[in-house]
């Protein structure tokens, strides 16, 4: 019996090393890709000089980027600073009028990034504050907190900076405002990364995907209580195609996730939950011993997971009790089979057959 546990338990490692070596394998091949903007965790202070109006007043479907500057504190007493092109960028804060202050992409002249923190940037997008209450500041530093956490459970995820910023408008309409936001990591640069290229690819559904990371990204998406995303549609998904480990989702846009709980974030219609707290996994049909892996790799995580939000200097307690509240209903769920059974595999028919939300 105890020879048994042994060769079981040896077994069961060599499988987690398995499942979990393309992601290692990934970073260690692409060392020389990393980034120096996203090598370090410590808030950048930059200075941003634009024309507010200009880039807020662009409701076109594609903006054009304005001339601004882009200033970096760093330190003594020093600055430096880029001329850059921004512009406002998304599509629900941008053009359906929820936010005051819309997400923006920042477009670097390359020879003036050299041996700086931005090497290597061209366009890259920042994430905003939205409005300018404080309610709003801890959605954007919540959402920042979300990216982190993905990356501690999948190299196959995007990097985050996060940004002290002083907004100033050229023509002094506004008044300064200082605000945290932060920047993600570019999408070319991301694939380079972990060995791949970002594709196009029509696929009709998310099993033409690596099948063990849809269901380490669908697992996060339900721990975070995100819908908002279809990998077949591309929808807050980008796939990358690797030589190894074929087609990588890769997750985006968290802030319609329950953890977050905008204001402004709803279910999809499609869907039958009627709130953004509610937790529900788009996911297709497995049984429960077919997540066993990945449950433990999510169990190995939470010390991580939980310690980081508990001890970020950029949310009020009030936003680190919920989340931190939020992240253990997860945990419940997943280690009681019960609730296992629950909202994780008895939903799992929606995806290929959802019933009429209207009739219910």
């Amino acid at each position: 019996m105890e020879q048994s546990k042994k060769t079981l338990f040896s077994f069961t490692i060599l499988s987690m090393l398995i499942l979990f070596s393309g992601p290692l394998l990934a970073t260690e091949k692409n060392q020389s890709s990393k980034s120096a903007l996203f090598s370090e965790s410590e808030p950048i202070e930059i200075v941003l000089q634009m024309d507010m109006k200009k880039v807020f007043d662009d409701k076109s479907d594609d903006p054009e980027y304005t001339p601004a500057l882009l200033i970096q504190k760093i330190g003594d007493n020093k600055i430096r600073t880029f001329n850059i092109k921004i512009k406002a960028r998304g599509r629900t804060r941008r053009l359906e009028d929820i936010c005051e202050f819309p997400p923006l992409k920042i477009n670097f002249e390359k020879k003036s990034t050299e041996n700086t923190v931005f090497e290597g940037q061209d366009k890259i997008k920042m994430v905003t504050h939205c409005k300018e209450s404080d309610s709003y500041q801890n959605y954007t530093n919540l959402e920042y907190l979300v990216y982190k956490t993905y990356n501690l459970i999948t190299d196959y995820s995007y990097q985050v900076r996060l940004v002290q910023v002083t907004y100033q408008d050229t023509k002094q309409n506004y008044p300064d405002l200082e605000k945290t936001g932060f920047f993600i990591e570019d999408e070319n640069q991301m694939a380079d990364r972990i060995g791949g290229f970002v594709t196009d690819k029509k696929i009709w559904s998310s099993d033409s995907c690596n099948q063990q990371v849809v269901d380490i990204f669908s697992l996060f998406q339900f721990m975070i209580g995100n819908t908002d995303w279809w990998i077949h549609t591309r929808h807050n998904v980008d796939l990358v195609q690797t030589e190894n480990n074929g087609l990588i989702p890769i997750p985006f846009d968290f802030d319609y996730s329950g953890i977050i709980n905008t204001p402004y974030a709803v279910p999809s219609t499609q869907l039958p939950i009627f709130g953004v707290k509610t937790r529900f996994l788009k996911n297709t049909c497995h049984d429960e011993s077919h997540y066993d892996n990945i449950v433990t790799l999510y169990n190995q995580k939470k010390p991580e997971i939980l310690s980081m939000i508990e001890q970020t200097k950029y949310l009020d307690k009030r936003y680190i009790r919920t989340s931190v509240n939020y992240i253990e209903q997860f945990y419940k769920i997943i280690n009681n089979p019960e609730q296992f059974d629950k909202y994780l595999i008895q939903t799992c028919d929606f995806i290929n057959n959802p019933p009429d939300r209207a009739s219910k």
